[in-house]
């Protein structure tokens, strides 16, 4: 039988009440918090107790998650949640924020004297909610005992890439970039079969039980064909996380244009009124010029 943890969870965005939620199935104690107190009814109905302020919900549990929108909206929220820490409380970061932010949080952790785990996940909304995520955890041997309870409720596996942060967010941002690229060249292939008049379906007949059949690619094609994008991962993140990895890239002295063009596909998207729907949303770019 699992043991049994505590945990806070602070924001209850789309991914942090997937995991809020895992947790609470497998009988762990969860505290949450968000800047949207609204947000946070569902799972107090489910038994998550809420705290008012961040700082108040890790005076709840050694172990706390963040799981924010970007690495400048997960700095806010630490400095006010450090400032009640003590030196065994345990920082696990799940969020893509890429490797700059990421190195300025682990920076504030060992300022306060706390241990900082840098887990990214792989997944979105629905394997959030079923405990299916991959996680991508880097962090030293030590402190990986009291983070396997969470990453056992919220995901099938754990790979740990390294001990010091920002291994998870580099494998993360390569995970991402052929994210990308499949979602781009999707969007593409299906904008030229509309532009050459030809049935799009089509296109997966053709692939179909061969190595090109991907059933990512089929589910995002349907989206596509349909002009309907419920949003497991939204275009607005998605084109945060192609700013992310063009900027580590650009850093380590390489380029990415596959990822660029993307991106602003996706902005484009977004400019559209797309900004929240799923990333499928970025066909609609291609095709509207």
């Amino acid at each position: 039988m699992a043991r049994k943890s505590s945990f806070v969870v602070l924001g209850t965005g789309t991914m942090g009440t997937g995991m809020a939620h895992s947790l609470l199935r497998e009988g762990h104690e969860v505290t949450v918090w968000n800047r949207n107190l609204d947000r946070t009814h569902p799972l107090a109905e489910q038994g998550a107790k809420v705290a008012a302020t961040p700082d108040a919900a890790v005076r709840a549990a050694r172990v706390f998650v963040t799981m924010l929108a970007d690495g400048d909206a997960t700095e806010a929220v630490a400095r006010q949640a450090l400032t009640a820490t003590t030196s065994e409380h345990i920082w696990v970061q799940m969020a893509t924020v890429g490797i700059a932010a990421t190195e300025r949080l682990a920076k504030l952790a060992e300022e306060a004297g706390v241990a900082f785990v840098d887990a990214p996940v792989l997944g979105t909304r629905e394997p959030a909610e079923r405990g299916e995520l991959i996680v991508l955890a880097s962090a030293p041997v030590n402190v990986r005992e009291p983070c396997e309870p969470l990453f056992d409720a919220v995901g099938k596996r754990t790979l740990w890439v390294g001990e010091t942060p920002g291994a998870g967010q580099r494998v993360k941002l390569v995970v991402n970039t052929w994210l990308l690229g499949v979602v781009g060249a999707l969007a593409e292939a299906l904008a030229v079969a509309d532009a050459l008049d030809v049935d799009p379906s089509l296109l997966f007949e053709a692939v179909r039980d061969g190595p090109l059949d991907l059933p990512y690619a089929r589910a995002k094609g349907e989206e596509m064909m349909e002009h309907k994008y419920p949003t497991a991962f939204s275009v607005r993140m998605a084109a945060k996380d192609g700013r992310l990895i063009e900027e580590a890239t650009n850093t380590a002295g390489r380029k990415v244009p596959i990822v660029a063009d993307v991106r602003r596909a996706l902005e484009r998207s977004a400019e559209l009124g797309h900004a929240d729907d799923d990333i499928a949303a970025l066909y609609e770019a291609l095709i509207t010029q």
